[in-house]
């Protein structure tokens, strides 16, 4: 294993909805498992506000209108959300956190705005510009579907570049190379130089692209994070030690007839790593 040069100050953020199956993936999986007190890691909950059902299915039905197997359907969704969203200019949207708060026994951040998919822009950004308040060499942004493990990421970054470092899960969309949002890293400055350019930031775009379409205007050299994708129970035993030895995300994103695995493979990979370690 890596030998650390030299301890730095961690932030992660991970960023929920707070509706079920997450809240349970976050007690059952997350609490009961990787988010725990850690030298030099500061882990943070962030929430926005719950919206009503109705509302919720709405939301859902539009956001996912942009997938639709039609394609003329699909434009056709993107283009109303694109003037949807100029309209309502998101990119000057600011809204206040409540940092005073707990969930359970861990911090939380509750956004003053409608935890919505359509919104998650504006979530995520505002998740950004948050932490820039906060004490950190480098930025860790994640989701509910996600095992961390906190020795390797200190391991790991206490080598890394302090500045103008883009890592995590890195995927391309055409030439453009971008980090997925399951996990995010950054140094400082980038989160920085982010926040100062957010304006360029397109709302109506699948978050993962927007977000890669910000960074790329300033950053090209984006560092894949050792990481894997577990997505069954199974897959979980084909993981061999020298992987577990170097892997520092797990993106932990099952279904088991119509019910989320996620918890229970969060709960597996950690008994797997106390074993082995």
């Amino acid at each position: 294993m890596m030998q650390p040069v030299e301890k730095v100050k961690i932030l992660i953020c991970v960023v929920h909805g707070p509706y079920e199956p997450w809240l349970s993936i976050l007690r059952d999986g997350q609490m009961k498992t990787w988010m725990r007190p850690f030298p030099g890691v500061r882990i943070i909950n962030v929430f926005g506000k719950p919206i009503p059902d109705r509302l919720m299915k709405i939301d859902q039905y539009l956001y996912f209108r942009r997938w639709d197997h039609k394609k003329s359907v699909a434009f056709f969704w993107l283009a109303m959300e694109a003037l949807i969203k100029t309209l309502m200019m998101l990119d000057k949207f600011r809204p206040q956190v409540n940092k005073a708060q707990k969930f359970e026994n861990l911090e939380k951040w509750t956004f003053q705005m409608p935890d919505s998919l359509l919104l998650q822009g504006v979530k995520n950004i505002s998740t950004l510009r948050a932490a820039l308040d906060e004490d950190f060499d480098y930025l860790i942004t994640t989701i509910t579907s996600s095992y961390l493990n906190l020795d390797l990421i200190q391991e790991y970054l206490s080598a890394a570049p302090r500045v103008n470092f883009l890592g995590g899960r890195i995927e391309k969309s055409g030439a453009m190379e971008y980090q997925q949002g399951s996990f995010r890293i950054f140094s400082r400055d980038v989160v920085l130089n982010l926040t100062q350019n957010s304006s360029q930031y397109r709302h109506w775009l699948i978050e993962d692209i927007a977000m890669g379409r910000l960074a790329n205007r300033k950053y090209s050299n984006f560092t894949n994070v050792p990481n894997e994708t577990i997505d069954s129970m199974t897959r979980i035993h084909q993981i061999s030690n020298s992987q577990l030895e170097k892997t520092l995300s797990y993106r932990c994103k099952s279904i088991a007839e119509n019910f989320r695995m996620d918890s229970y493979i969060m709960q597996e990979i950690d008994r797997l790593l106390r074993k082995f370690g």
